[in-house]
């Protein structure tokens, strides 16, 4: 179930008729096409049928409360903190110390999506699983960390005068 409440941002797509052109921006991933299919009963996000307890299609709902919560995991950083305060309480998954501060990240970081085709991004980028609680300490050693490794495989060009 959704943490964060559902807001006028999140109803800027309801009654779009076709199916966007994905720009490649690996921080807002594609939707898929049943997001954009108006069957009532049927899941924005997974497109399967959403039925009732006694097994007839519930043509009230447009989401199946398991998807409504991974998009919101993906399109909405509320929600991504939502669910970790949750998971974590706000404790540094690096030195276990408890931070008021405390940030999201990443396990595996978003940006090794960069570049990669609509049928061929991994998914597992986006779930709770690969997000962590860092204190802003750790965070930033992590993410030094991370800058570093991504600038070993540059190539250097020495400036000709």
């Amino acid at each position: 179930m959704p943490l964060s409440r559902w807001s006028s941002r999140h109803k800027k797509t309801f009654n779009k008729k076709k199916k966007e052109k994905w720009d490649g921006n690996f921080r807002l991933p594609p939707k898929p096409d049943s997001y954009y299919v108006q069957t009532k009963g049927c899941c924005r996000w997974c497109g399967n049928t959403i039925l009732r307890e006694d097994g007839t299609i519930n043509t009230r709902k447009t989401w199946h409360e398991d998807c409504a919560t991974e998009y919101l995991l993906i399109y909405s950083s509320g929600e991504q903190r939502a669910q970790l305060w949750n998971r974590d309480k706000g404790i540094c998954n690096h030195c276990g110390k408890f931070s008021i501060g405390w940030q999201a990240d990443h396990i595996k970081p978003l940006v090794e999506q960069k570049g990669v085709l609509e049928e061929d991004l991994d998914w597992s980028y986006y779930k709770l699983e690969n997000l962590q609680t860092l204190c802003k300490k750790c965070h930033r050693k992590k993410t030094n960390s991370e800058v570093v490794l991504k600038g070993k495989g540059k190539v250097n060009y020495k400036k000709i005068v």
